[in-house]
């Protein structure tokens, strides 16, 4: 009974002429160099293809990945090939960085900062190339100091590490198109950044000398009056008033009567000290 059971599925599956059941495709093998450890083997992801309608596609630039790991470059250098058309040049270390910048001037660079010796790197591309957009790939947003610092060299994207390669191909195109992009965590971080170097830089306010009569002069200034209504006013001689208008704008370091009003308005007179 066994062997009829038998007969009867092979006689149902293997009719001649029947086609093979709906749902996934049967992989029909020539000999046996097309199967590896029991496996069907396909024969190039060329003749397959990338999947249609997935995914991004990636400006069209010169582009330049610097890593020192080789799977990653190359298989990110295979996929921008192709994707974009063309093939990205790769360097993993100085010399193979000045070679590549020997022969051809990259328009972005995608720079992996877990790269060896990457500070001398990321210099003489900077140096070499300073035309060039720059992607660091693979930073950690938690690294405050990185950032700032990739921020200051002139970085135009950040790729973080649980960034997807969709996130890494949308961020060249809005590179290549002359915008700049990071995530919400890294602008939060150079946005104080920015406002800690602006209170460095606040000039510091100093102590201004001048006599009683150069502050009634400033005051006088602050009113919009001439120097002859000046003169007029305090009974002195008009080049007299001259030269107190003239110390008057050296000491406040401004080189107008409106800029000297301008900044008289903003001050307040008790602060200035009186000189004797």
């Amino acid at each position: 009974m066994r062997d009829t059971l038998a007969m009867d599925l092979r006689s149902r599956f293997s009719q001649p002429g029947d086609s093979p059941p709906s749902g996934h495709p049967i992989l029909r093998h020539e000999g046996p160099e097309a199967v590896s450890n029991g496996h069907a083997r396909l024969e190039s992801f060329a003749a397959v293809g990338p999947p249609v309608g997935i995914g991004c596609s990636v400006p069209t630039a010169r582009f330049l990945i610097v890593d020192d790991c080789k799977l990653n470059r190359d298989n990110l250098a295979a996929i921008f090939a192709a994707d974009g058309g063309s093939e990205p040049a790769v360097a993993w270390d100085l010399p193979s960085l000045c070679a590549v910048l020997g022969e051809i001037v990259p328009e972005i660079v995608l720079f992996n900062m877990g790269t060896r010796d990457k500070m001398t790197l990321f210099r003489r591309v900077r140096h070499t190339c300073p035309e060039a957009k720059m992607i660091v790939v693979g930073i950690s947003e938690d690294d405050e100091s990185e950032v700032v610092a990739c921020a200051e060299a002139g970085v135009a994207g950040y790729h973080l590490r649980a960034d997807s390669l969709d996130d890494l191909k949308t961020l060249t195109t809005k590179v290549a198109n002359g915008e700049t992009a990071c995530s919400s965590k890294v602008s939060a971080i150079l946005l104080r950044r920015l406002s800690t170097l602006a209170a460095q830089r606040r000039p510091e306010v100093r102590e201004l000398v001048l006599t009683e009569r150069e502050i009634q002069i400033l005051r006088m200034l602050e009113s919009g009056l001439s120097n002859r209504d000046i003169a007029n006013r305090l009974c002195i001689a008009l080049h007299t008033v001259k030269n107190h208008v003239h110390s008057v704008l050296s000491k406040l370091g401004v080189s107008s009567r409106g800029e000297a009003a301008a900044y008289s308005r903003s001050i307040r007179y008790p602060e200035l000290a009186i000189e004797i």
